[in-house]
């Protein structure tokens, strides 16, 4: 039986029809996780396409390969653990120069949110938040080394938070005592610095959400990747973006603007497309999904 039950796949039907896969398109999902996306690409690419799946999560690459090898398409993939930091040299490792077509979901899957992982404060578990678990700092290294000004720094830019100062003060003062190793912990902190729960939104989302990307450095990669993706598109190729927050959003709406400004790719999107009601109700981690698209000139 396949194993879809982890991960719904956030706006499948319009990041498809945007894609507009053809049999015998060479494609590339580079962020594969359980393999939702890339399931309905292999069906558009068959008889004859070859996709090329990529994932940081060692486990997600072992789930995805297992759930798209028990799909009926008569199309090949590849998975491979990685970054997309790192696309070039992975499609010219597949046998590729070009692709037909590249898809960037950057929302968290469900395996990331479990527990162990360390990304949720919803339950009380170590303080990691790598998407790849087996390489480079955790959440808590940062938290317990980085000085306080820096610590500021991070959660003011990259959680948008207000009360960043406050917050980094409040970090400084709890490690000082003791080392900062549980969700639950960090989460505590953040809460008492705000001065408790208010409203619908945990007080600790916002430094939670900054502490993710600076542990992973999503913002400066994806920055770095999307320029090099447009390059690796055959002309009339696409690309598609699920960007899940304001400032991933942004980089992406300025690289597609600057590229259709120097007549490189033309925007499919002008405005972003968003989960209808129907899709938030079924799947509410898809509310703040924002999709752009642009083809190659």
């Amino acid at each position: 039986m396949e194993n879809n039950s982890l991960h719904i796949p956030v706006l499948a039907i319009a990041t498809i029809n945007l894609l507009d896969l053809s049999p015998k398109d060479v494609v590339v999902d580079a962020t594969v996780g359980d393999g939702g996306h890339a399931k309905q690409m292999l069906e558009k690419i068959s008889p004859g396409g070859f996709l090329i799946g990529i994932d940081r999560d060692p486990e997600a690459v072992t789930v995805a390969y297992e759930n798209l090898s028990l799909t009926k398409s008569n199309a090949k993939f590849v998975i491979i653990h990685g970054s997309f930091s790192d696309l070039s040299n992975i499609i010219e490792t597949a046998g590729y120069r070009r692709v037909d077509g590249i898809l960037f979901d950057l929302g968290l899957s469900s395996r990331e949110l479990m527990p162990a992982r360390g990304f949720s404060f919803l339950h009380d578990a170590p303080l990691d938040m790598r998407f790849d678990p087996t390489t480079g700092p955790t959440a808590a290294d940062l938290v317990n080394s980085y000085p306080k000004d820096q610590l500021a720094d991070v959660i003011y830019e990259f959680g948008e938070e207000r009360a960043s100062r406050r917050i980094a003060q409040a970090i400084w003062d709890a490690r000082r005592k003791q080392r900062i190793v549980s969700t639950g912990q960090l989460a505590e902190i953040v809460a008492q610095a705000k001065g408790g729960r208010r409203g619908k939104i945990h007080p600790a989302t916002q430094t939670f959400q900054a502490l993710r990307i600076a542990v992973n450095d999503e913002l400066a990669v994806l920055a770095q990747v999307l320029p090099q993706a447009i390059e690796l598109l055959h002309p009339q190729g696409r690309m598609a973006v699920i960007s899940y927050h304001s400032l991933e959003d942004r980089i992406v709406k300025n690289i597609f603007r600057t590229a259709a400004k120097d007549n490189v790719v033309q925007l499919i999107t002008k405005k972003p497309i968003s989960p209808d009601r129907a899709e938030i109700l079924g799947n509410p981690r898809s509310r703040s999904a924002k999709l752009r698209g642009i083809i190659k000139n």
